[in-house]
C-alpha cells in the first residue's frame, strides 16, 4: 500500500469515527443556505 492510499484510508476511518461520535454540521445544508442568501441579496428590492 503506498503512502497516498494509507492517507486516504486513515482519513476515511477518522472521518467515519468523527461523524458517528460527534455532532458534525451538515456542510451541504450550510452551502445551500448561503446560496439562497446570496440570491436574495442579488435581487433588487421591489
Amino acid at each position: 500500500m503506498c503512502v497516498s492510499q494509507a492517507g486516504f484510508t486513515l482519513g476515511n476511518v477518522v472521518g467515519m469515527y468523527l461523524a458517528q461520535n460527534y455532532d458534525v454540521p451538515n456542510i451541504s445544508k450550510k452551502i445551500e443556505a448561503f446560496k439562497k442568501d446570496v440570491e436574495a441579496k442579488k435581487k433588487p428590492p421591489e
